[in-house]
């Protein structure tokens, strides 16, 4: 903390100064006891000395107690205002208790004061990047490291992250490994090269950093969370355990280490998985978000009256936050309690007019409700507000069809956008059927878990974790040469039509959004859904049951156009496929499709993906 000493207003306040000077020589010495009392003796001669007041407030901060500092740095900046310094503390512990907005003009006025403030140039670009304003923060940032002196590793640090957050990894990682030649012993260096890592899915490496971040004393619950993802990735799913209880034992209102730490603890199939958010919901009964994430994993699990209950006890602890309405009125209109859900619904819309998801929650509860008309309303409004949500634009075809609107088979024609491939055997295999046994085998190593994901849409069976195109599995690295061929052409080879929401969004290239693999047992199933991130989605097949090829019991038959929710509706289902080994079908993310469920031992193995236009 840098301390410059006022100029003195002499003769009156010059005894003042004096004590003042022989309290920093104490607080120098570490003597903060003597030093405290001559700052409260120079106040007593000059109440508004400034150089006491902002020094009783550097003590104050040095022994935890920030709302006493902040006092006595406005006191002083009230003294005399021109202080950089001072704005610069106070700034910083602004900043610091989440208060960016507040902290943004102090670091400004001290650059005011002092161009060439390095360490206020830097703090002002913590605080732009606090307010995700990234690009201005680089500015800011960038003058900081043009100059002098300053926290050299620190500075780096936010580059990385800033770098990390525009999706430059490599850059980041090479701007964190500049940093700790300058400070290898900088916990914090560790961790942030240890979260690049895991996004790159160098999990092994990502492990090491976090242990090394972790032996060098960083004890803070984001520490422990990131770490027990990277551990998660792993496999060592016990150790993933631990570290999220880790977080919650430093921050037990930590949102993402409960949602994490239950969804894991489903997948290993505990009972009571949402234990600890049930501990913590109790013991802080003023963070609406502990409740409302129960409400959001109930609802996933589709213990409908359960979810209602969180999300009513979330709604009494912060009222007007919509998304709380929106959560009940879905789980009271699946209930059967349909004008109490409908109300919620559009208590929910009136409090945020423009959220897409708000308006398209409700089109669906509506269209439950069989109210036709007011659901194309509040489907048009969600997509209009988001004209790529692809859950709004099937919410969107289905009003259409309760409307008897031709448009809906227009917007989902099967015959043109859903395309069946047998793809090829990759380089060096003779036939697909040996590829796929070895494939098999394959992603056999990575499906551990006792059930699915709480948070994803099969049942009896399991999903991998993670981007699966991403982690260098040697076959799947093989089929996916043969899938980018397949996509590439289906992409090249789509009808023109720049009305249609599907078509119109073929651009100049595409990329993966996402990849997994999942694995179906007996009664196992996709209910139907669409995939949200999506723009083209997929199945390929790498085994299936032989009683998938009888066409009289179509188990486990992929099929599109029938809806996850009851509308009355008849006829629905457009088309379905048989699933084959070899097999790839391609269609919109936006198509309702779901499978028919299975009546065999045998495994259902599949690797699918999303693909993005860029």
């Amino acid at each position: 903390m840098l301390v410059r000493m006022s100029p003195t207003p002499a003769p009156a306040a010059a005894r003042a100064a004096e004590i003042v000077r022989h309290g920093f020589d104490a607080q120098q010495r570490g003597d903060t006891t003597t030093a405290e009392a001559a700052y409260l003796q120079a106040l007593q001669l000059a109440p508004a000395q400034p150089d006491a007041l902002q020094l009783l407030g550097s003590l104050a901060r040095t022994r935890g107690d920030e709302v006493a500092a902040e006092t006595w740095w406005r006191r002083s900046l009230q003294a005399h205002a021109g202080q950089p310094h001072v704005w610069n503390n106070l700034g910083n512990l602004l900043l610091r208790t989440g208060r960016p907005a507040d902290a943004l003009p102090c670091f400004e006025q001290a650059l005011t004061l002092k161009a060439d403030y390095t360490e206020a140039h830097y703090n002002r670009a913590r605080t732009l990047h606090a307010q995700g304003r990234a690009a201005a923060a680089a500015t800011a940032l960038q003058r900081a490291i043009a100059m002098p002196g300053g926290p050299r590793a620190a500075m780096l640090q936010l580059a990385a992250q800033l770098q990390g957050d525009a999706g430059r990894i490599d850059e980041a990682l090479a701007t964190l490994d500049t940093a700790l030649q300058l400070a290898p012993e900088r916990a914090a260096l560790h961790h942030n090269r240890a979260v690049l890592l895991q996004r790159c899915h160098r999990h092994a490496q990502a492990l090491q950093a976090h242990e090394t971040a972790l032996r060098l004393g960083l004890d803070q619950a984001d520490a422990h969370y990131n770490h027990g993802n990277t551990l998660q990735s792993l496999g060592r799913l016990h150790e993933a355990l631990q570290a999220y209880r880790s977080a919650l034992a430093r921050d037990a209102g930590h949102a993402l280490a409960h949602y994490d730490l239950a969804r894991l603890r489903w997948r290993l199939g505990h009972a009571d998985f949402d234990a600890e958010l049930r501990q913590a919901i109790t013991t802080l009964p003023n963070a609406p978000q502990l409740p409302a994430l129960l409400g959001h994993l109930l609802w996933r699990a589709e213990r409908h009256a359960d979810a209602a209950a969180a999300y009513r006890e979330a709604l009494r602890r912060a009222p007007q936050e919509p998304r709380l309405h929106d959560g009940l009125g879905r789980c009271l209109v699946r209930l059967g309690e349909v004008e109490p859900g409908l109300a919620a619904h559009r208590q929910a819309v009136t409090l945020a007019p423009d959220d897409a998801e708000l308006h398209a929650n409700f089109a669906a509860s509506l269209l439950i409700a069989r109210r036709g008309v007011t659901a194309l309303g509040a489907a048009e409004a969600a997509c209009r507000l988001a004209p790529h949500d692809q859950y709004a634009l099937a919410l969107l075809g289905l009003a259409w069809r309760m409307n008897g609107d031709p448009r809906e088979a227009w917007l989902n024609d099967v015959s043109r956008f859903v395309r069946v491939c047998e793809l090829p055997p990759p380089a060096g295999w003779v036939d697909m059927a040996s590829f796929n046994i070895a494939l098999a085998a394959e992603l056999a190593t990575l499906h551990g878990d006792r059930q699915p994901p709480i948070d994803q849409t099969l049942r009896h069976g399991t999903q991998t974790l993670g981007d699966i195109f991403e982690q260098s599995h040697p076959l799947v690295d093989a089929l996916k040469a043969r899938i980018t061929e397949a996509v590439a052409d289906y992409i090249a080879t789509l009808p023109s039509d720049p009305a249609h929401p599907f078509l119109k969004r073929r651009g100049s290239g595409w990329r993966y959004a996402d990849s997994w693999s999942s694995r179906l047992g007996r009664h196992g199933l996709h209910t139907d859904h669409v995939h949200p991130h999506g723009w083209v989605s997929s199945a390929y097949y790498v085994q299936v049951p032989a009683s998938c090829a009888d066409a009289s019991r179509r188990d486990g038959w992929l099929r599109f156009g029938q809806p996850d929710i009851d509308t009355g509706l008849a006829g629905l289902v457009r088309r379905e496929v048989a699933p084959a080994p070899g097999r790839l079908v391609l269609f919109p993310s936006m198509f309702w499709h779901g499978t028919t469920p299975l009546h065999d031992d045998a495994a259902r193995l599949t690797i699918a993906f999303d693909v993005m236009p860029l």
